[in-house]
């Protein structure tokens, strides 16, 4: 680069690069690459490798995730159905032997609503298996075999459910028949007991066969084959056939009371109903219950099978899903390790090159000006060689120093002229070290009625204020020497050496006074000023008095407004929790009376299974009651403390915008339940947050509600109250509170935010609740709400505040 040195108009001495220099021609730009371009291209090609280990990283992500979904969605659940599926068939296994063996009503009951139980959840997971199958083989088109071995499962546990309710039905009969069985037995014994009070020499013989009869009827019930039984019924038949010829030839009582007996032991033994017919229905219900029982026990197998194919079948391709996913992750890492090795080469490659193209030259260029500014002079030579942009700059800078040169001449010039100006000032200009003048100008004099000469000669400046004002003079010194920044206009009172005051207004600012630093002040008499200010003070005082009274008086009714509303709450609240606590009393008391009932039966040796089980039954469903509306009432509590103590207090903290409108409604419900019609919306995304003042939303959003139902919605008529949020932009919240009522009419709308205005004086209001609202938003939210409202339609009140609270 060439420069030349003719001087520019008004500067003459001064050097100006050259035209060449600072504006290359056409030609010479497009042949030179420039700092600019070689930059562009260095970080162009960091940029492209960046993004190329972005793309393989986020392909790589997005993989891995929808790996982890499968597994996650799919194959994970799979393996812990079919897993629960084998537990609920091993549990069903022990329970049906238990049923075939019943001996009870009460135990048969039992033990078939456990096996229900199962054989409903084993259908429920087939269920739950057949979605999860579904779903995969939308995914991956695979999974037939396992749709084949779930139906099979299906259509078996179909079959063995029916099975199950055949045998209850069987045990339920061979349990009935046992029962009319031993009816039979104890009415045998009774006509035993019978037969003992019977005398006469005729009936000896008769009772003795009548004895036998019995006793081959009391072994014959114990026979467990079918025919035997029936052989054994023909020959009691006749026997009792023979007896009742015999009773019928005796005359007398005897043959009555032989009679009478012979026709209850027909009616205990072989009638319809009597004990062989009980044991024959016996034995064949055991019978039906013994091949329904083998039965069963095949199905189960069969149910177990195909459990186990399926279970191993989902283990092996939840296996083959984690080998795939291992693969996936350990070749993308070594990609994106190999790109991240590329980039720290490259990374060093860009060092060298800049270091050798700019930052060398840069700290060469910065050394040459540090040495001309330090006084080296022409010496020091601003290096311009090369044909780039650092060239361009060198020339600049050398520019530039020339010209700084000259204008510090030119400012010597103008610091002169400045003092000749001051000098005539009607301003006062005072100019001291330490509180001793080193120049005052004729006003400055003046002003205290002394000379010059008598202003320079005064020991300290601080002879000029008053005692009160000299310790501020020396702190604000201190800080205009120290800091160097100019001080504003500040007002003092001042004394004169006769004793007379005046009013000033000064401003200083540090100065270069010949052989050091010292502190500049202008001066200004603004004493008739003073006196009428401090006239307006007086007035503004009484007015300021006034008004605080009248924002106290404010205040305390606004306090007295949310104390009402607290009090409605806890009135509210207090009655929700009424029912279930009075319910868990209940539930409370009856199980401590099922307890006392249970205790005095086992003391008493007289506890029975099922009188345990009934009291195992009763008292679950007592502790569950207990339980719910325990949880109920504290669930109550808990969201009422939480509004109280926000409405109470003015802590601020950080919570979600939508769970606290929610716990906000729960205690305010009790306020609006009896209306049957209202519908309160609530439409906020969950992951709204909001770090204010929980206390200040609680009271808007109480205001805002209580006012639609008392003055916009009609208790008779259904009605809709929609509370909306979202987020207008990352710092700023937009909550909505909308009603379908009757709307406010177009010229009230201008009033309802000023207080003390309300349309329902006469009937309790107080004109505070939309004032209070105002203020909230626009004072403690830092927010604004706006009001929208149609006749007829509806009113909607818009709030807008930042997610992020200030200082209050």
């Amino acid at each position: 680069m060439t420069l030349v040195t003719p001087a520019p108009t008004g500067a003459p001495g001064v050097a100006a690069p050259s035209r060449a220099a600072t504006n290359p021609t056409p030609e010479r730009r497009r042949r030179r690459v420039g700092i600019a371009l070689r930059i562009s291209l260095g970080l162009s090609v960091m940029a492209l490798l960046v993004l190329v280990i972005g793309g393989v990283s986020l392909s790589s992500f997005r993989l891995f995730r929808s790996e982890v979904t499968a597994l996650s969605g799919n194959t994970l659940p799979e393996v812990i159905t079919s897993a629960e599926l084998h537990a609920s068939l091993q549990k069903l296994v022990a329970q049906l032997p238990l049923l075939a063996g019943a001996t009870s009503t009460p135990q048969r009951r039992s033990i078939y609503d456990g096996v229900i139980a199962e054989l409903e959840s084993m259908q429920l997971l087939v269920a739950r298996m057949r979605g999860l199958l579904a779903e995969e083989r939308d995914d991956d088109g695979g999974g037939d075999s396992d749709v084949r071995l779930l139906e099979q499962t299906r259509s078996t546990l179909l079959i063995l459910a029916a099975t199950v309710a055949d045998l209850n039905a069987e045990v339920a009969r061979q349990i009935a028949h046992g029962e009319r069985q031993a009816e039979a037995a104890i009415g045998l014994g009774r006509l035993s007991n019978g037969l003992e009070r019977l005398s006469g020499p005729e009936v000896g013989p008769w009772a003795v066969r009548v004895g036998a009869l019995m006793a081959r009827a009391a072994g014959s019930i114990q026979l467990e084959h079918l025919n035997r039984l029936k052989g054994e019924q023909r020959a009691v038949e006749r026997t009792l056939l023979e007896l009742g010829q015999i009773a019928g030839a005796t005359s007398g009582a005897s043959g009555q009371a032989m009679g009478t007996m012979q026709e209850e032991l027909f009616s205990l033994l072989v009638a319809p109903g009597g004990l062989f017919e009980s044991a024959a229905e016996r034995l064949q219900a055991r019978n039906r219950a013994q091949a329904l029982t083998g039965q069963a026990r095949v199905l189960v197998e069969t149910v177990d099978r195909s459990s186990r194919a399926l279970f191993d079948s989902i283990r092996d391709q939840s296996a083959e899903r984690t080998n795939a996913l291992a693969a996936l992750i350990n070749e993308r890492a070594r990609a994106v390790m190999a790109l991240a090795a590329a980039s720290i080469l490259l990374v060093i490659a860009v060092h060298f090159i800049f270091r050798r193209f700019l930052s060398s030259r840069l700290v060469a260029l910065n050394g040459a000006v540090v040495a001309r500014l330090a006084g080296a002079g022409g010496d020091a030579a601003i290096p311009v060689n090369g044909d780039d942009e650092i060239t361009d700059i060198g020339a600049s800078i050398r520019y530039f120093i020339d010209e700084i040169d000259r204008r510090q001449r030119d400012l010597a010039d103008n610091e002169r002229r400045f003092r000749s100006l001051v000098e005539g000032s009607i301003q006062g200009t005072i100019i001291h070290r330490d509180f001793r003048a080193v120049y005052a100008n004729e006003a400055f004099a003046a002003m205290f009625g002394l000379s010059v000469a008598e202003v320079m000669a005064l020991p300290s400046l601080l002879s000029l204020v008053g005692p009160g004002e000299q310790a501020k003079m020396i702190d604000n010194y201190d800080y205009l020497l120290t800091g160097g920044q100019p001080t504003g206009r500040r007002r003092i009172r001042a004394q004169r050496p006769d004793g007379g005051c005046l009013w000033v207004e000064l401003t200083g600012r540090r100065v270069d006074w010949t052989d050091g630093p010292a502190i500049q002040a202008v001066v200004v008499d603004v004493t008739r000023e003073a006196e009428a200010e401090e006239a307006l003070r007086q007035s503004r005082d009484a007015a300021e008095r006034a008004l605080s009274e009248l924002k106290a008086t404010q205040a305390s009714l606004i306090q007295a407004e949310k104390m009402a509303s607290l009090g409605q709450l806890v009135a509210g609240v207090a009655h929700e929790v009424n029912t279930p606590i009075g319910i868990t009393i209940t539930g409370a008391s009856q199980l401590q009376a099922l307890i006392e009932e249970l205790s005095r039966s086992h003391a008493a040796n007289t506890l029975k299974k099922s009188d345990f089980q009934r009291f195992l039954g009763d008292g679950l469903e007592m502790a569950n009651l207990i339980l719910a509306n325990s949880t109920r009432a504290a669930n109550l509590v808990q969201s009422f403390k939480l509004v109280a103590v926000d409405q109470s207090s003015d802590e601020r903290r950080c919570f979600l915008l939508k769970d606290y409108i929610e716990e906000l409604l729960r205690s305010l419900h009790p306020t609006y339940k009896s209306r049957m019609g209202l519908t309160i919306a609530v439409d906020c995304p969950p992951d709204i947050g909001v770090d204010g003042y929980p206390g200040a939303l609680s009271q808007i959003l109480t205001n805002l509600i209580m006012n639609a139902l008392i003055h916009a919605l009609d208790p008779e008529k259904p009605g809709t109250i929609a509370i909306a949020a979202h987020m207008v932009d990352e710092d700023t919240i937009e909550l909505s509170v909308a009603d379908n009522g009757g709307g406010i009419p177009p010229d009230v709308l201008p009033k309802i935010f000023d207080p003390f205005f309300t349309t329902r004086r006469g009937s309790g209001g107080s004109g505070l609740g939309l004032h209070i609202v105002y203020n909230l938003v626009t004072g403690r939210l830092h927010g604004s709400i706006a009001v929208s409202s149609k006749a007829g339609e509806g009113t909607r009140f818009t709030l807008r505040f930042p997610s992020v609270a200030g200082p209050i």
